[in-house]
């Protein structure tokens, strides 16, 4: 193939968002492998937003504070993102412009492209709202043709064709907008081998992007894919909209292992190349492997010598599980409680297990040195303000074996039944814009109010762990008003020195 063909990824990301696109470095890895030109216009160190999720995070107590300031000094102002994307693509000269974009980084994507259409590229929009939402998707008519579900085959199989000049509108993945308007909508093909996919290529993204705050602290961190896809059915996800949109269209199963061995590989370019000092294993269900898949990745782990961190459900978690994690190093691990409700979460949720049964998979945790986080969701669907109470009581249950909780607004992600139930329930349009799972919620719901919702995001983890005596001070810190605000900002304060001091969190019974 000609080495003269040029791509230019372009990824619309929430600022000072660092953690890797796993995609974009596995389809620059792809193309170079190809003899394909390369190149990114990546939107993470402009200033795009007034404060960014972790800014939210730390207001609302959910995470260490760290030097904020110090992190915003590599951003570069917002006038500078369209003259310097326009700059980009005059000296880069690209023949395809790909996007992969996030729901709630759409349309920022859009404006992008909008603002280089003079220069009439081909381009192409993939990622999770492309797939779930493509009629939407090519309404927006500067984007020219989309991909559905994975890309790897559809955008090595688009620039062959564009770099020889054959007709593509007939790529499988992909609907193409043809000159006269018309919409070829192609099949799916079926799921990649992917220990076949070349190792990721992180050189194509700015050096700062290594660097995450974790735990107080910008830590130099790394990740690696371990699985694709999530055995799992929770509501609110669309990891199963991705298992059953290829179920539906015959293309194979969704969910699948890397070897170990491949694994491994990623890891030592990580280390060698990279120097990383931390890993990330964005699977979302780290657990969501058989034993000996897990016993064979913990030998072969043992080479790395890094930390990591991970995410898992309760119920994957073994008392025997848990003592390999920890001698492999498992530093951090984050565990979805999502709701405290047990017929809420049962029957909306989509989690079937009692509370005494999480309490149980939670204590298998004591006495390790893995620090524990928990995710929570605030305002799902036909939820009320005394059902979050059932979610703050049941991390209470459990707050001595925590480091932190999480409690993130709902957000009717198309793809996800949840966001099926909330446009029954009049609670969204189908044409809401969604927004970050930090920032807000955007549901309208008369039994919880935008506001109540708010108010028990940022006071979750104050119920969580302070004493009961303290639950008036925080009910009023709990209203958005001038006097609320205030409680709340003394609490804050209050908070972080007594929690936030050291890594080690005290407790309140």
């Amino acid at each position: 193939m000609s080495g003269n063909f040029r791509v230019l990824f372009l990824y619309p990301n929430l600022m000072l968002q660092t953690m890797f696109p796993q995609a974009i470095t596995v389809f620059s890895a792809l193309l170079k492998q190809r003899g394909y030109e390369v190149d990114i216009f990546d939107t993470t160190f402009y200033e795009t937003e007034e404060r960014t999720s972790d800014e939210y995070r730390i207001d609302n107590l959910q995470v260490k504070p760290y030097d904020v300031k110090k992190h915003r000094e590599i951003l570069k102002p917002l006038a500078n993102l369209m003259p310097d994307l326009r700059a980009k693509v005059e000296s880069f000269q690209p023949e395809l412009i790909a996007v992969s974009a996030l729901e709630d980084t759409f349309r920022l994507g859009v404006a992008l492209l909008e603002g280089i259409k003079d220069y009439h590229i081909p381009n192409l929009v993939g990622g999770v709202f492309p797939t779930f939402a493509p009629e939407k998707a090519m309404r927006e008519t500067v984007i020219d043709m989309i991909c559905l579900g994975e890309g790897e085959g559809a955008l090595l199989d688009l620039c062959d064709a564009l770099s020889t000049g054959e007709d593509h509108a007939t790529i499988k993945n992909l609907w193409v907008r043809k000159p006269d308007g018309e919409i070829v909508r192609n099949m799916l093909r079926d799921t990649i081998d992917l220990d076949t996919l070349p190792i990721p290529d992180f050189s194509l993204f700015d050096p700062n992007r290594f660097y995450k705050p974790m735990k107080g602290r910008l830590m130099r961190m790394g990740s690696v894919e371990t699985h694709r896809g999530c055995p799992f059915k929770c509501a609110f996800c669309n990891s199963p909209g991705q298992v059953q949109l290829y179920k539906r269209n015959n293309a194979g199963e969704f969910f699948r292992l890397k070897s170990v061995e491949r694994v491994r590989r990623e890891l030592l370019n990580l280390r060698e190349t990279f120097h990383v000092e931390y890993i990330h294993f964005p699977a979302d269900t780290f657990l969501a492997m058989p034993d000996p898949h897990l016993y064979a990745f913990a030998e072969m782990y043992q080479d790395i010598k890094l930390p990591f961190w991970c995410q898992t459900r309760p119920e994957t978690l073994t008392p025997e599980r848990i003592r390999v994690l920890e001698s492999m190093g498992c530093r951090d691990m984050s565990l979805g409680i999502e709701h405290g409700n047990e017929q809420f979460r049962k029957a909306v949720v989509r989690r079937d297990y009692t509370n005494d049964d999480l309490v149980q998979y939670f204590n298998h945790l004591e006495g390790t040195s893995i620090r524990v986080s928990v995710n929570n969701i605030v305002g799902m669907p036909t939820e009320t303000r005394e059902l979050t109470w059932d979610t703050i009581w049941m991390n209470r249950r459990v707050q001595h074996l925590l480091y932190s909780a999480n409690a993130f607004h709902f957000v009717p992600y198309h793809g996800t039944s949840l966001r099926n139930l909330a446009l029954q329930k009049g609670y969204i349009t189908d044409d809401t814009q969604l927004t970050c799972i930090t920032k807000d919620t955007v549901l309208h719901m008369p039994e919880y109010t935008k506001e109540q919702i708010k108010g028990a995001v940022r006071t979750f983890t104050l119920y969580m762990r302070y004493p009961e005596e303290e639950f008036p001070r925080i009910a009023d810190a709990e209203k958005l008003d001038d006097h609320g605000n205030r409680v709340f900002r003394e609490l804050q304060s209050e908070f972080t020195e007594r929690y936030f001091k050291g890594d080690a969190v005290s407790v309140h019974a």
